[in-house]
Formats: structure tokens, C-alpha cells, sequence
């Protein structure tokens, strides 16, 4: 018995299907699935998976950073971020960080965390660097090592009540890096 006009048949409807299901999209916006990262194309931003998270008691919806791209990216073209939300950049190790706001549409808090997920330090209202020419753009600097960052809306720190200490409090299985 040959099978081959079977797969054939199998491999193009599949085919079909996936077209199909393509057309049928619609949505210009990039979408995806929990735990299946879209690269970004100039003009519109990257979408990561997301976990729940809770920093001082106040419960946050945060995406994960690991790769380096994907910090590389960060928030860039995001043209609003609910208050709740926000992006974790991951870190194998302590490091000196320093942040810039290239295409970043909003401005944003910054806030450093030690490796025990602790809060070291923080920077307030950064500036979005969307049509700027990178030369003027700010390097926003911790002073200590840190190894994770955590980008917010601006005036979350205030909002949140935010002091040295704080913890994040999120799935440690999440925290690792490429």
C-alpha cells in the first residue's frame, strides 16, 4: 500500500489551513501566545511573555526580558502601558546597568534589584527618547551592581510608596537569562 498521496494530501491541507488561519487575522498589531516572544519591526514593539508579580504588596502584570535582544528592545514604541504593567530585564549576575530611552514613546520608572529581588535603588521619570538622535539621548545609570531592572510608568515609585528593601515577589523558576 503506498502512503504517499495520503501525506501529500495531509501536508497540504495543513497548508491550507495555516494560511487560512493567517488571512483571517486581521490585526496588524503583533500578537502571541503566552510564552512565544514576537521579534519587534521598526515602528512597532515587542510583545513577551508575562507573569503576575507582586512588588511591596501591589500586584503587577510584567513581562520578561532574558535574551539580550529582548532587553536591547525593552519598551520601545510602546505608545501607552497600563499602570499595572510593566518589564523585568533579567540578569544572570549583578552588573552595573545603565538604561537609555531610544524609541521609548513613554516615560518610565526605573528601579534596581539585588539578587535577593530586593530594591537597591531607583530612577524617577525618564525621558522618552522617540525621535531623538541617540548622540543626545541620557545613559540613565545605577550606582551599585544590580541584577534585575524593572521599568514602570512614571510616578509609579510615588504611587507605589516605594522605599529601599522593597521586595518583588515573582515565580524564581521565571528568573533566568540567556
Amino acid at each position: 500500500m503506498n502512503k504517499r498521496p495520503t501525506l501529500i494530501m495531509a501536508m497540504l491541507l495543513l497548508g491550507f489551513f495555516c494560511h487560512a488561519c493567517q488571512a483571517d487575522s486581521g490585526s496588524s498589531a503583533p500578537t502571541a501566545q503566552p510564552w512565544s516572544p514576537v521579534t519587534v519591526k521598526q515602528g512597532s514593539f515587542q510583545v513577551l511573555p508575562e507573569t503576575n508579580a507582586s512588588l511591596a504588596g501591589h500586584d503587577l502584570n510584567i513581562m520578561l526580558a532574558r535574551t539580550f535582544d529582548e532587553k536591547a528592545i525593552g519598551l520601545m514604541f510602546y505608545e501607552k502601558l497600563e499602570e499595572n504593567r510593566g518589564m523585568l530585564f533579567i540578569y544572570s549576575a549583578p552588573r552595573l546597568m545603565s538604561f537609555w530611552m531610544k524609541n521609548t514613546m513613554i516615560p518610565l520608572d526605573l528601579i534596581f534589584f539585588s539578587e535577593n529581588l530586593e530594591i537597591t535603588e531607583w530612577i524617577e521619570n525618564m525621558e522618552p527618547g522617540y525621535g531623538r538622535p541617540e548622540a543626545g539621548l541620557t545613559h540613565y545609570k545605577a550606582t551599585e551592581p544590580a541584577q534585575y531592572a524593572l521599568e514602570l510608568n512614571s510616578g509609579m515609585v510615588k504611587k507605589l510608596g516605594l522605599k529601599k528593601g522593597d521586595k518583588l515577589e515573582i515565580p524564581i523558576t521565571l528568573l533566568y537569562s540567556d
